[in-house]
């Protein structure tokens, strides 16, 4: 049976795990139908995987006009009012108008397509997906991420009554969530994993002894992703003679000021910046350091990135600021660092200090974060639970 799912834009280049858990469905055999309201323009298209591309040929995008002409049709209307009457507090700061438009064109395109079921990633979409599946009268489910459950959430006790299924990126961000739930809404959460490529995240080659000791970064350049941190906790390492090299993989706003933080700190010519990156390129930069560093802000705008994952798959030592899940991933000194604030530099310090003067204890230290992904975010293991949810539909 057909499954639609609704995403605000698709296919986007931060948000990988969306494209590799629709291709991966696919490849387990079902019959995945996507509706988005958003292309990605020309130079987004540009940094996308190949995997992708080849999605966002299959993708049927909703234009405002064609939203529009659904709205206005008898249908639409009734999506309308249905959204007056039981979404107005929810979609607070977005024109209801649209997002009723949107959903009515969904409803509209999923039963031409023979949809059973809608599942939907973000808030937006999963608005939108409530009001089109209560006017198709077929079950829907959605996928939380962490940033939503703190920072856009005011949709969830409108919806979740009404779901199927709700699964959780990690475990922090579904307790966060349900805190704020009734306590019957539990019974419809399941931990999924974005999960892991093992066999593409493997081992390398050794990134060859210290000193200096290489450090690498990614994300958007973005104050969340707490980069200027890292770089004042690389200086500070540098000037206590731990001679350090820090790569940030990324684009973003922010990039010139990180520029000229590290010129100003002395650390200007240790800072290498190549800007984005493919994701199949991922695996070579992983390798040619010794250790993925991240000093993020706490409070939920990321759980815990999947590059840290991939990573620890690839046997490389994190350092990490105590993020909401990342003891759902590493043990403080056995398999990574988890520091005791965003702001701990002598943490960071005596962590990379530690890579440097001991460099066969990391290896083992990166060998058994490796042990930790493949066992608890293997990426085909939490696929094959997505799917079983999905095809259990309105039972969970």
């Amino acid at each position: 049976m057909p499954i639609g799912y609704v995403i605000g834009r698709f296919p986007w280049r931060s948000e990988t795990f969306v494209s590799r858990e629709v291709a991966g469905l696919q490849a387990l055999g079902e019959d995945i139908r996507i509706y988005s309201f958003e292309r990605p323009g020309p130079d987004e298209v540009a940094l996308l995987t190949p995997q992708a591309r080849e999605l966002m040929a299959q993708t049927r995008y909703i234009e405002r006009g064609e939203a529009v002409r659904a709205l206005v049709s008898p249908a639409g209307i009734r999506v309308f009012i249905d959204a007056m009457k039981t979404m107005r507090e929810a979609a607070a700061g977005r024109r209801l108008w649209l997002l009723a438009a949107r959903a009515a064109a969904v409803a509209q395109l999923a039963k031409r397509d023979g949809v059973t079921q809608l599942h939907a990633h973000w808030p937006y979409a999963t608005i939108a997906a409530h009001l089109a599946a209560r006017a198709m009268d077929v079950p829907y489910s959605v996928s939380v991420h962490a940033h939503e459950v703190a920072h856009e959430s005011d949709h969830f006790a409108a919806c979740f009554p009404e779901l199927s299924f709700a699964s959780f990126c990690n475990g922090a961000a579904m307790e966060h969530l349900l805190a704020k739930l009734p306590p019957e809404a539990r019974s419809k959460t399941h931990l999924i994993y974005h999960g892991v490529d093992t066999n593409q995240f493997m081992p390398g080659p050794e990134a060859g002894p210290p000193p200096p000791v290489r450090l690498l970064s990614a994300g958007r350049i973005t104050p969340t992703k707490g980069f200027d941190r890292l770089v004042r906790a690389c200086a500070l390492a540098k000037d206590r003679g731990i001679a350090n090299e820090l790569t940030i993989l990324g684009q973003g706003t922010g990039t010139e000021e990180l520029r000229k933080l590290a010129e100003d700190l002395g650390f200007g010519a240790h800072l290498h910046m190549p800007g984005w990156v493919p994701h199949d390129a991922m695996p070579g930069h992983i390798a040619a350091n010794h250790a993925f560093c991240l000093l993020a802000n706490t409070d939920f705008s990321d759980g815990l990135p999947n590059v840290v994952l991939e990573a620890m798959a690839a046997a490389r030592v994190a350092i990490i600021s105590p993020l909401p899940a990342a003891r759902e991933a590493i043990t403080h000194g056995v398999n990574g660092y988890i520091l005791d604030g965003v702001d701990d530099m002598e943490g960071f310090v005596a962590a990379i200090a530690g890579l440097q003067a001991h460099p066969e204890a990391a290896r083992d230290m990166g060998l058994a974060a490796r042990e930790a992904v493949v066992s608890l975010h293997d990426a085909d293991t939490h696929l094959l639970r997505m799917r079983d949810l999905l095809r259990g539909g309105s039972n969970g």
